[in-house]
C-alpha cells in the first residue's frame, strides 16, 4: 500500500520472510540489549537508546536480499545489497530516539520485527511545516519505506516487552 502524506510517498507493506527473520535475529538482539553490547553513536541526542548502527553489519546476504527484493518491486528499480546500510534498535525501559533524519541516503526503511500493542510507532515530521506530524498504524512484520530526509523520532516509552526493529538506509551515488 501505497500513501502520501505532508505530500511524501511512504510505502507500508508486510515482509514476506518476517517469522524467519524475527526468528533467525530477535534473541541475538535482545542478548545484546541486556548485555549493552553497543554504545550509542557520537552526536546522537538520545542517552537512552540500543542501536547496531555502528556496526552495520548485522544482517547475512539471505535476508537482506529480502528487503531488497521488497525496494526493487515496490519501486519498479534493481537495487543492490552494496547500495544498503542495516542496522538494528531495540527499546524497553524509556529508551527512545530523538527527531533526525537519515541524509545523505536516499530512501530508509523500518522493519517492525517485534511490535506489540504496548509499542509506540515513530513519529514523522512534515518537511513543510515542523508543527504537523504522522504517526503511522503499524504492527509487527510491517515495513515502512520513507524518503531519508523525512525527520521522525521514536516517543520515549516505558514497555514490559523489547521493542525491536530492523532500520535500512538506500544509498544512491550520481
Amino acid at each position: 500500500m501505497k500513501f502520501s502524506i505532508f505530500p511524501v510517498d511512504f510505502w507500508k507493506v508486510k515482509v514476506p520472510s518476517h517469522t524467519t527473520i524475527k526468528d533467525k535475529y530477535l534473541d541475538s538482539f535482545i542478548e545484546g540489549y541486556a548485555n549493552n553490547i553497543y554504545q550509542i553513536p557520537s552526536g546522537w541526542g538520545t542517552q537512552k537508546c540500543h542501536t547496531s548502527f555502528q556496526e552495520i553489519r548485522l544482517i547475512e546476504e539471505d535476508i537482506l536480499d529480502e528487503y531488497v527484493g521488497i525496494f526493487n518491486s515496490l519501486l519498479r528499480e534493481c537495487y543492490t545489497q552494496e547500495q544498503f546500510d542495516c542496522w538494528y534498535q531495540v527499546y524497553k525501559d524509556s529508551e527512545y530516539q530523538e527527531w533526525h533524519e537519515h541524509s545523505p541516503s536516499t530512501l530508509s526503511a523500518i522493519h517492525f520485527l517485534k511490535f506489540d500493542e504496548e509499542h509506540k510507532a515513530p513519529v514523522f515530521r512534515d518537511p513543510n511545516n515542523k508543527s504537523n506530524t504522522y504517526t503511522p498504524e503499524v504492527e509487527e512484520g510491517d515495513i515502512i519505506i520513507f524518503p531519508s530526509y523525512v525527520q521522525h523520532c521514536v516517543p520515549e516509552a516505558q514497555y514490559r516487552n523489547h521493542r525491536a526493529t530492523i532500520a535500512l538506509n538506500l544509498n544512491l551515488t550520481k
